[in-house]
């Protein structure tokens, strides 16, 4: 018996074929003693499988619940928000806080994303037109609220990520844009900017159309970034401006535009518009990808990433992917 290393690509592709076999029933009894067999061979084992069976345990309760989980989202605009926490507990249950455990998503945060004025669930993008000519869209998994009265205009990013597109300001009118790391002020010409708030406490502003200005939240420092300028923002600190990319512009066309990304960084991100667990083998984690792809047809992309890398791309279950070198 080997000691308590972390499971590695190989022990997850293992167990994840395992968990194929002894998901058909009947179970031949060779096949059991078998799978007991590698179980007991290493503690790596015994991880990965752990972990593969509690993806499994909570694509089923997510499968099984499907349904009502759906009908208490696309009514949640005629529910009050307490009714809408009610119902999404009690569908949901267990398999919530195990999707929460999994993806290291603050139970808050949910919470606030399901009460919100406007939200999306995995793989949608949705589109609102707002008061004064303003124009959302919102990504995949993406959460927000809105607030106007006659002088102003506001809107505040739960969760994810958001595209506004403003008009010329009229009347005198104030439009704002608040999410976790700070606040954006627009002016009296039209704008269009992206905000996507990142997993580890950072957020990222794009810029495509006039000009924005920006103050972190804890910071009175303020700055005004122009169409063609990205900034990665925190609550205290901003970078320095680049140029801004497609990555944060094309989403809500339904595509995924990418330059010199490394294959591990593009998994993350394609996999943020899918459930499921893509299983990337270390070895080929560094291959760089450049190209246009549908962001929400992960068939196609396998099979384009296929045809420019030599990897080899394999389906052991249904909600899971595993991807290594040829």
């Amino acid at each position: 018996m080997s000691s308590s290393t972390q499971p590695n690509h190989a022990h997850l592709e293992a167990a994840s074929e395992w968990f194929a076999v002894l998901s058909d029933k009947p179970v031949a009894e060779d096949d059991l003693r078998a799978w007991q067999t590698w179980l007991s061979e290493d503690e790596a084992h015994r991880k990965a499988w752990h972990q593969v069976e509690s993806v499994g345990a909570i694509f089923s309760s997510f499968q099984s619940t499907q349904q009502s989980a759906g009908y208490v989202l696309e009514h949640s605009q005629a529910m009050s928000r307490r009714q809408l926490m009610k119902g999404m507990l009690g569908v949901t249950g267990v398999a919530v806080l195990g999707w929460v455990g999994w993806n290291e998503t603050p139970l808050p945060t949910l919470a606030s994303s399901w009460m919100a004025d406007f939200h999306t669930q995995v793989g949608q993008v949705s589109h609102h037109d707002l008061e004064g000519g303003i124009q959302v869209w919102l990504n995949t998994n993406s959460a927000m609220n809105r607030s106007f009265g006659d002088h102003y205009h506001s809107v505040s990013l739960v969760a994810g990520e958001m595209m506004i597109q403003t008009q010329s300001a009229e009347g005198g009118q104030v439009f704002s844009a608040a999410c976790r790391d700070g606040v954006i002020n627009v002016g009296m010409d039209k704008a269009r900017f992206c905000i996507r708030q990142l997993s580890d406490s950072e957020t990222v502003l794009a810029v495509y159309e006039g000009a924005v200005s920006l103050t972190p939240l804890e910071s009175d420092l303020a700055k005004t970034f122009q169409a063609g300028q990205e900034v990665t923002f925190t609550a205290h600190s901003m970078s320095n401006a680049k140029p801004s990319s497609s990555l944060y512009d094309t989403w809500r066309n339904g595509l995924l535009i990418v330059e010199d990304m490394p294959l591990v960084d593009f998994i993350d991100e394609i996999g943020r518009y899918h459930y499921g667990y893509i299983n990337l083998d270390s070895s080929v984690a560094d291959l760089r990808v450049v190209g246009t792809f549908p962001n929400h047809n992960l068939s196609i992309v396998l099979s384009m990433l296929s045809k420019s890398f030599p990897i080899r791309v394999k389906h052991p279950l249904p909600w899971w992917v595993s991807i290594s070198a040829a």
